[in-house]
This record gives C-alpha cells, sequence and structure tokens, in this order.
C-alpha cells in the first residue's frame, strides 16, 4: 500500500507517472497516498503509516533521507550508488546494522541470472584463476550530463526557478547555489557537489560481476588517469586502476574501468564491446564476458562458448524471482536477505567511491580500508568525503 510520496517537484513527479515516463506502480495504487515536497515534513506528520522508505533521488540527497528513515525504524531501499562519499557510506551502513533494518541498494543486475552464472563459472574453473578484469560505459553522455568543461557558477545572470520546483529542497546538505537549468533534472550527475560522475553512475551496475564473483573485497590502491579535470566537474574520459591482493584461494586481481572515449582492449578478434557497458574477466584458462547490469554471462571466444554448453556446471546459487524491489519487500516479510542489502553493497559502493576519488585526486592511492583513510597521501583523505559541511537542518 503506498501512503506517501514525496518530491522536490510534484508536478513533474505526478506528470511522470502519469505518463509513464517514470518508472512506478499504475496510478490507481498512488490515488489514496500523499504528496509531500520536503521529506521530514512527511515523516513528521506520516511516520506511524510508513514501514519502508525507497529513495531515488540524486545522490547527495540518499544518505540524509536514509538516516532519517533508519532512525524512524524504517527499512530503506536506496538507489546506486548507496551514498555519495565514503565517509557517508560507513555511517549509513553502521546506523542500519544498529536499527536491524531490511536494506537494499539499486543495482538490479545483483538479483539477474548473469551475476549468479558469473559466480558459479568462476568457482567451478571454467577460465581458471582470474587475474584481471577490465570494465566499461558509455557514459558520461546524454541526457544524464553535461560538457565537463561546464562551470555552474560562471554564468551572468540567474535563471528563474521553475514555478513547481522548490529549489532550497533539490539543495538539501549542498552548498547554496543559484537555480541553473544544467542542473536539474538530469545533469546533476556530472557535478561533484551532487553526484559521483561516470563511475558513481554505472560502476554500482558494471562492477557488480567481478565485486560478487570473485570476492574482491577492499582493494590495496587505485589510481585513475583523465582527461582534463576540471573544479567542479568530474572528467569527460577516465580510466581507473583497482589492485586487489590475494584473498583465500584467489590470487591478486587487477580490476579497471573506462569511460567516455577510453575503451578496453578487444578480448578476441571480432568481439565488438556493447555499447551500453559491461565486464570481461581474464583467467588463466579462458576469457568471461557479462553484459551490462549483469544481464548475461559468455564464455569467450564464441566457439567455446557452444562448445561447453552442455557441460555447463550446475546452478547452484538461488535465484531470484520477480526483481530486486520484490526480494526488498520479500525480505521485510521474513524472507531471505537481500543480495544487495547494506553489508553487500556498502563494500561494493566503496570500490567505486574510492575509483571516484582517485578521479578526483589525480593520484595513486593507498587504502587503508580499517582506518579509511589514503596512507601515502594523507592530503587526499578530503575525498574520503563528505568534501563540504552540511547545510544545517537536515539532521546530519
Amino acid at each position: 500500500q503506498f501512503v506517501a510520496l514525496c518530491d522536490v517537484d510534484e508536478k513533474r513527479s505526478r506528470a511522470g507517472i502519469a505518463g509513464g515516463k517514470k518508472a512506478g506502480p499504475p496510478a490507481e495504487q498512488l490515488k489514496d497516498a500523499k504528496w509531500f515536497k520536503d521529506f521530514r515534513v512527511m515523516f513528521e506528520q506520516m511516520e506511524d503509516k510508513i514501514d519502508a522508505v525507497a529513495i531515488a533521488t540524486p545522490d547527495h540527497m540518499h544518505f540524509p533521507i536514509a538516516m532519517a528513515a533508519i532512525a524512524r525504524k524504517k527499512h530503506v531501499f536506496v538507489e546506486k550508488p548507496m551514498c555519495r562519499s565514503l565517509a557517508e557510506v560507513r555511517r549509513l551502513h553502521a546506523a542500519a546494522k544498529a536499527a536491524g533494518v531490511v536494506t537494499q541498494m539499486g543495482n538490479q543486475g545483483r538479483a539477474s541470472e548473469g551475476i549468479r552464472l558469473a559466480r558459479e563459472w568462476v568457482q567451478a574453473g571454467l577460465i581458471g584463476d582470474v587475474h584481471t578484469v577490465h570494465t566499461w560505459t558509455d557514459r558520461p553522455r546524454a541526457p544524464w550530463f553535461y560538457p565537463a568543461d561546464f562551470d555552474p557558477d560562471a554564468s551572468a545572470t540567474e535563471t528563474p526557478v521553475p514555478a513547481t520546483l522548490d529549489w532550497d529542497l533539490w539543495l538539501g546538505v549542498a552548498p547554496p547555489r543559484p537555480y541553473r537549468p544544467e542542473l536539474v533534472p538530469s545533469f546533476w550527475r556530472g557535478f561533484t557537489d551532487y553526484g559521483t560522475g561516470s563511475l558513481g553512475d554505472m560502476g554500482c551496475h558494471q562492477l557488480d560481476a567481478p565485486f560478487y564473483a570473485l570476492d574482491l573485497g577492499s582493494p590495496s590502491s587505485v589510481e585513475a588517469a583523465t582527461t582534463k579535470q576540471h573544479a567542479k566537474t568530474f572528467p569527460g574520459s577516465t580510466a581507473v586502476t583497482w589492485k586487489f591482493p590475494a584473498r583465500g584461494k584467489r590470487g591478486p586481481v587487477e580490476m579497471k574501468w573506462f569511460d567516455g572515449t577510453m575503451k578496453p582492449p578487444l578480448p578476441v578478434p571480432g568481439f565488438k564491446l556493447s555499447e551500453s557497458g559491461g565486464s570481461l574477466f581474464y583467467g588463466t584458462k579462458g576469457i568471461m564476458s557479462v553484459t551490462s547490469h549483469s544481464g548475461s554471462c559468455r564464455l569467450l571466444p564464441e566457439e567455446r562458448m557452444q562448445a561447453m554448453a552442455g557441460v555447463l556446471p550446475p546452478k547452484t546459487i538461488p535465484r531470484i524471482a520477480g526483481g530486486h524491489f520484490t526480494e526488498w519487500t520479500a525480505a521485510i516479510r521474513g524472507g531471505p536477505k537481500c543480495g544487495s542489502d547494506f553489508d553487500y553493497a556498502a563494500g561494493h559502493t566503496e570500490v567505486v567511491l574510492l575509483g571516484v576519488a582517485a578521479q578526483r585526486a589525480q593520484a595513486r592511492l593507498e587504502w587503508d580500508a580499517a582506518a579509511g583513510r589514503f596512507p601515502n597521501r594523507p592530503d587526499c583523505d578530503v575525498f574520503a568525503g563528505p568534501g563540504y559541511a552540511y547545510r544545517s537542518g537536515w539532521g546530519v
């Protein structure tokens, strides 16, 4: 039962739902729900009627809204990335564990068939010992990103705020700034005050299969090569490299990320990189490809896939029927633990955000996971976040 909806631009949200432009339940299921612009007001008025909250806002507001919900013992679904900064991830994870609420991050591929096949095939040794992973995305691009050299504070004239948008509520914890149409409703992802760039936007999808299949854990170091860096935006193209130490029976792994115009080398002749992205696993006995959002899994070259079709390993990991939202609501009702609950999502998001930190630091960063610091570059600890003082009045 949907009891409340909250959006800083209610008219736009209502129109999106009515026109089928926004994912969500049929309008009939929303007819009795109350609408709010401010989540704090919503909680004040509806706290006793709310059991669970789904948060699909710009990255910078994941943390304060989720913390407010968890403080009220509400189960929480948070879109990817879990938070905008490493410091926020750790605080939110700790708060959720203390509250005992059911959590889920919105990297839907974690509930898919492909990511399960990837883990089963790796564990069965189909490609031997995996030592290298390449991942990529086609972003940044329209309609989600503005050109990287845009300065949101360079405009000489202010643009009037749309009548239906509460700009102050949209800014939330972020520093004050005049309204800019280049920031909302879509382009915020590329601005450091609000988003996490291409890697933060798509890394929780494309890095999910290697993180899960290889039990990567925390890296020992991360570094980035990028096109021109601008103070308030993320670069137009980047290559990021993480080094993961040996863990359990797995040897060390090097994982690389490519976005923008930077692309990984082709694994075999004739292979075509998917425009939307994916990941490639290189092992001592072969190569495996996983499509974007862990949609499907193939051995390479295709001739080997065909040859192995009748002798693939058994499916040992339970499958999810209905997707990640259904998995979350089932867990709230006492079902199995969510695949991307915060115990999993926090570590996965940390890997992504360490890459974001390396992009911004323009440096090779060694990572002390226990301390949450960069011991070789303490001057870069600022990139563990949040990077600015939260505006007052938001509970964080």
